[in-house]
């Protein structure tokens, strides 16, 4: 008997027709972008470096060379403080400088001690002048967001203007001289406040606000007349009896004073761009 084999079936497949290399979508869209985003970064840099000066160059140089802890060495910070201005003619760079809008944190440092120093001269010349001396408890200087801030406020048996008026006390006015001599040596502006208790005239035709707005301008005339400079003084307010001093109750005598705040560069510049952003909003058209 023969041996029988199984039966080999052989299956041809054809591959339909289509173009051999497929269709390749939208990829090189991606790539080509990429290939101009890469050509204009180039470009731009080659246009800035050859824009910058030879030490700008050489700046760049020593970063690569040296690396990132370049910056922090003597050199580095020197190359920094030399190129403040930015790599192109004109430029400013980055930091901020006097009249940008920012205040410079080193002038800020200095107008406060100056301001430390004017405040300390003022004590020196109440504590040393025999007839200063029996007013140094009606003097307070402090801080406050604005800058220095002095207050001359009355005492039961001294007080600084006649009562209900605005006419100045002979020694009041040796007071706001000594005071007067010193701001003037400062070159920052200066606001004025009068200030009340809260004891009510009887009248209505004349009332705490008048009197401390008088009074405030009284203390300006005398200031002005003693050493500071005519355009130094920005402002002059009545407060009436509104801000009591703290701890005091409203009735209090002592409340009757005299404010003078040393404004800081900071305070001016804020004040200036409120003033500006308020300028130029746009009136609502009338309907």
């Amino acid at each position: 008997m023969a041996d029988q084999h199984p039966e080999v079936k052989i299956v041809i497949k054809k591959k339909k027709g289509g173009h051999a290399a497929g269709h390749s979508g939208g990829a090189w869209k991606v790539a080509y972008a990429d290939l101009v985003t890469a050509m204009m970064a180039f470009f731009l840099l080659m246009w800035l470096l050859s824009s910058a000066s030879s030490s700008v160059k050489k700046s760049l140089a020593m970063h690569f060379s040296e690396g990132p802890g370049f910056w922090d060495t003597t050199a580095g910070k020197e190359m920094i403080t030399a190129h403040n201005k930015g790599i192109l003619p004109g430029g400013r760079g980055m930091s901020p400088t006097p009249g940008d809008g920012e205040p410079d944190p080193d002038a800020a440092v200095k107008e406060r001690a100056a301001m430390e120093e004017t405040a300390a001269a003022i004590e020196k010349s109440f504590r040393d002048d025999k007839l200063l001396q029996a007013f140094q408890d009606q003097i307070s200087m402090d801080f406050t967001d604005e800058g220095l801030r002095i207050q001359v406020q009355d005492k039961a048996a001294q007080v600084l203007f006649d009562s209900g008026s605005a006419r100045v006390k002979p020694y009041t006015l040796s007071i706001l001289k000594e005071i007067a001599q010193e701001l003037g040596k400062l070159p920052n502006h200066v606001v004025i406040g009068g200030h009340t208790d809260s004891q009510r005239y009887a009248s209505q035709a004349y009332t705490n606000w008048e009197l401390s707005s008088e009074r405030a301008n009284a203390a300006r005339r005398v200031l002005e007349s003693s050493g500071l400079r005519g355009d130094q003084v920005r402002r002059t307010t009545g407060y009436s009896d509104t801000i009591p001093l703290e701890g005091h109750d409203p009735k209090d005598s002592q409340n009757r004073r005299i404010s003078i705040v040393v404004l800081s560069s900071a305070t001016e510049l804020a004040e200036v761009s409120r003033q500006k952003s308020k300028g130029t909003r746009t009136p609502k058209a009338a309907s």
